[in-house]
């Protein structure tokens, strides 16, 4: 290490001596850099300011934009054990008997229905969000909840025994007859045939639901992060489950016709059990897809559809 040497002539007239040496001691700046270090861990340790607010995105445009905010359908079909089916054609109006449908296939008579009862207000089908359908590295973010009384209602004759056509499925009887629990059959009219005595017409709820902005907007919307710097992520997987109030029961559903499954037994999840759902965060609109990257849900013909799944074993 070199020294320098210095050379002082003293006057005696001015013994003040004036040494322009620095005082910066770290000249290798570690002790800047432990600063720095002090305040990144302070400033996470107080939480540093990060925006969680929460918007909401309605359904987007359709493609040819004929409807800015379309309603959004929803369908679910459950598995009828009698037929070995899953019953899709809405039962028939009044006067007619109605053929079981729905959440009659869960234990559910018409009149139950009609009158909210606490075992299905207790009731509900539950959407989960996920960042990926695979089951093993995906992560849960939120559900939204669907409740059987807000379905698409129709009015219904009460169930009863002869509900079926006996001739054409007579081995029915017994079981609608379990399921009945002696509730009314069809009006009852007078002697004219006119008055009606006793309607037994019920406003049933259905498996299937319609949304919109105004009137039924429980379900339309979809809430998330209103910025991306926390979470960057436009883009979730849908699956379904039907929770019974009743019993207890769990209900798994399918994004297709489970009998299309080629192996109903082992299948891939990530395949047949999921929607694709899609945020444009710039016009905060969402809409939803399946797997192949159709759009779903924007009429009664192309609804989310899901199907009760029934393990053949």
């Amino acid at each position: 290490m070199a020294a320098n040497k210095f050379i002082f002539n003293i006057n005696t007239k001015d013994p003040t001596i004036q040494l322009g040496f620095g005082t910066t001691f770290d000249e290798a700046g570690r002790e800047d850099l432990i600063k720095v270090y002090e305040n990144d861990v302070v400033r996470q340790l107080v939480n540093p300011t990060k925006d969680f607010e929460v918007t909401r995105f309605r359904h987007a445009p359709l493609f040819d934009n004929s409807e800015e905010s379309p309603d959004i359908f929803y369908q679910f079909n459950f598995f009828d054990k009698l037929t070995n089916t899953w019953p899709t054609l809405l039962p028939i109006a009044p006067p007619a008997q109605p053929f079981p449908f729905g959440f009659n296939f869960k234990g559910y008579n018409n009149v139950e229905l009609s009158e909210n009862t606490s075992d299905l207000l207790k009731s509900f089908f539950k959407l989960d969000f996920h960042d990926s359908p695979v089951k093993t590295r995906q992560k849960f973010y939120m559900s939204n909840l669907l409740s059987p009384v807000n379905g698409t209602r129709r009015p219904l004759c009460s169930i009863d025994a002869d509900c079926r056509n006996i001739s054409v499925v007579p081995n029915q009887t017994a079981a609608w007859a379990d399921l009945n629990m002696n509730v009314p059959d069809s009006p009852i009219f007078d002697a004219s045939g006119i008055n009606i005595i006793l309607d037994t017409v019920r406003n049933v709820p259905t498996p299937r639901y319609d949304f919109d902005m105004d009137n039924r907007s429980i379900g339309y919307f979809f809430y998330w992060l209103k910025e991306s710097t926390y979470l960057n992520i436009n883009t979730f997987f849908m699956s379904a489950k039907f929770y019974n109030g009743r019993d207890g029961e769990v209900t798994r559903f399918t994004n297709v016709l489970p009998t299309s499954i080629p192996n109903q037994i082992s299948f891939d999840p990530a395949t047949n059990m999921y929607y694709r759902l899609l945020l444009d965060k710039n016009n905060f609109t969402y809409w939803i897809e399946d797997l192949a990257g159709t759009r779903v849900g924007t009429n009664i013909n192309t609804p989310i559809e899901f199907w009760e799944y029934i393990n053949p074993i």
